[in-house]
């Protein structure tokens, strides 16, 4: 405990990951994560998101303010034995504790990484305490299997389910909401999950919400609410912190229309949790700040194989996928459709910040006023975007708006590119083919369309002309540098496409 310290910075990484960032030419302290905790005293944190079985290492500081310089403590090192929280120790005393001996849960590690240069964190939400799970019950015949497949993901079947996500944010199953036991009714013993619980939720079935059938979201749909639409799963308060897995099934014509809300999308607001395989299909989302279309702010969490199409507006910090994103990734995903709003609009996220993107691209017509990118509308502080692309027509009335990324800083921008026209629609500062504007950003091996674009300049990047991006259709010449195992070259009338995770190459050709 430091009386005279505001916050306390936490930083920690996988030790696999730093060889990743490495092996990508990046610097190793995009693989770490960071986490500033507000001192009212404490003298233990508890991080959720770990995974047993990964050797990590920890280093914690005292901060005098949110933007301060941490003053860190040495490194600590273990691997997690089972998945559970690591919480930092502390002596009776309150100050940090000695290291001790590894016990046989614990693994030794090699030399100490060099800590790394500070910078300035946001502060997250706190995470709401779990629900203690209930002593289990005596089972009878009539109950139900919720976890059927023991993954330990409670199984989604239809609408009223999912809507029952909200009364239980952290997934565990332990809800004591009417609309809970409603939606899951006779449930077995703790939903029938595995003995050290559930953490998160699976789709079983395709949704849609057009439950009247008629082609459009009107008063006769279940989730019309009198025109607000669907209220979404998580808030600036509630963070959404299970794991969700759509296992590549859809979710269609998500409708919502709350211009006065912030934090608007499927999920409204997520944290320290895994996001995959899930499609929203056909959505028309509306709101104020923090609008996706399929999560309006992500803090820490990973998303992946996963995808929205549709139509997305708000006020700031719009994508269509993501509005907001900190730290984290977001990685084999895309958005389709048109995207709109004020200052920090993107196809795919409107501001990531600490943050990964990679193998996802974004197609569509992409408005704003500062800010405004084919993919990305604000990037900030360290982290990348790699392998991506975007083949938006992007527009902006302010300053900052370019092809792949509007404004971008201490980012590195590696083997991607930008297609769509780029146009301002008043007086603009930089506005670019590949980035509008940059400051301290790395851009390697990434390129724009002179002609498509309808710009010879960009604050970074190489412009080609349509010949020049179409032409090799290996990994050569300019593409000597890309992965093909990410990429495929198409032949001389295709601009490369993705076939990261799995994508549909020919889908986004059309």
């Amino acid at each position: 405990a430091v009386d005279e310290a505001d916050f306390y910075r936490i930083g920690w990484v996988a030790f696999d990951d730093i060889a990743v960032v490495r092996a990508d030419g990046r610097p190793w302290l995009d693989a770490f994560a960071f986490m500033d905790v507000t001192n009212y005293g404490q003298t233990a944190h508890t991080l959720t998101g770990l995974h047993p079985g990964v050797e990590y290492a920890f280093i914690a500081g005292s901060v005098s303010s949110r933007f301060g310089i941490a003053q860190w403590s040495e490194w600590a090192y273990l691997t997690l034995a089972a998945a559970a929280a690591t919480a930092c120790p502390t002596d009776a005393g309150g100050e940090p504790a000695a290291p001790q001996a590894p016990n046989p849960t614990e693994t030794a590690t090699p030399a100490p990484v060099a800590a790394p240069t500070p910078t300035p964190f946001l502060t997250p939400t706190p995470t709401p305490a779990a629900t203690p799970r209930p002593t289990p019950a005596a089972t009878s015949a009539g109950d139900r299997d919720y976890d059927a497949d023991q993954d330990g993901l409670i199984e989604v079947s239809n609408l009223a389910q999912l809507a029952a996500i909200r009364a239980d944010l952290n997934g565990d199953g332990v809800s004591p909401a009417p609309a809970y036991a409603a939606a899951f009714p006779d449930a077995m013993p703790g939903m029938g999950c595995p003995d050290d619980g559930c953490t998160g939720y699976e789709l079983v079935a395709d949704l849609d919400f057009d439950t009247n059938g008629n082609g459009e979201a009107d008063a006769g749909d279940a989730y019309w609410n009198d025109g607000a639409g669907w209220v979404p799963i998580g808030d600036s308060t509630h963070k959404f912190t299970a794991d969700f897995d759509g296992n590549n099934h859809t979710i269609a014509n998500l409708y919502i229309n709350r211009s006065e809300d912030g934090y608007v999308g499927l999920f409204g607001s997520v944290s320290d949790n895994n996001i995959k395989q899930t499609g929203i299909v056909s959505a028309t989302v509306s709101g104020n700040d923090y609008v996706g279309g399929l999560v309006g702010y992500s803090n820490q969490s990973t998303i992946s194989d996963s995808y929205a199409t549709g139509t997305v507006s708000g006020d700031g910090l719009v994508g269509g996928l993501v509005g907001y994103s900190y730290y984290g990734s977001i990685s084999g995903s895309y958005a389709r459709g048109n995207v709109s709003g004020g200052d920090g609009v993107g196809g795919l996220v409107g501001y990531r910040d600490y943050h990964r993107i990679s193998g996802s691209y974004a197609r569509g017509n992409v408005s704003g006023g500062d800010g405004v990118g084919g993919l990305v509308g604000y990037s900030y502080h360290y982290g990348s975007i790699s392998t991506s692309y975007a083949a938006s027509d992007v527009s902006g009335s302010g300053d900052d708006i370019g092809g792949l990324v509007g404004r971008s800083e201490d980012v590195s921008i590696i083997a991607s590119y930008a297609v769509g026209r780029v146009s301002a629609t008043g007086d603009t500062f930089y506005i670019g083919g590949l980035v509008g504007y940059h400051e301290r950003s790395d851009i390697t091996a990434s390129y724009w369309d002179t002609q498509a674009s309808g710009q010879v300049g960009s604050y970074g990047g190489v412009g080609k002309t349509t010949a020049e991006l179409q032409s090799p259709t290996t990994n050569s010449g300019i593409y000597a540098d890309w992965d093909a195992s990410v990429w495929d070259f198409g032949n001389s009338r295709q601009y490369p496409a993705l076939k990261y995770g799995g994508m549909d190459v020919e889908r986004q050709r059309q």
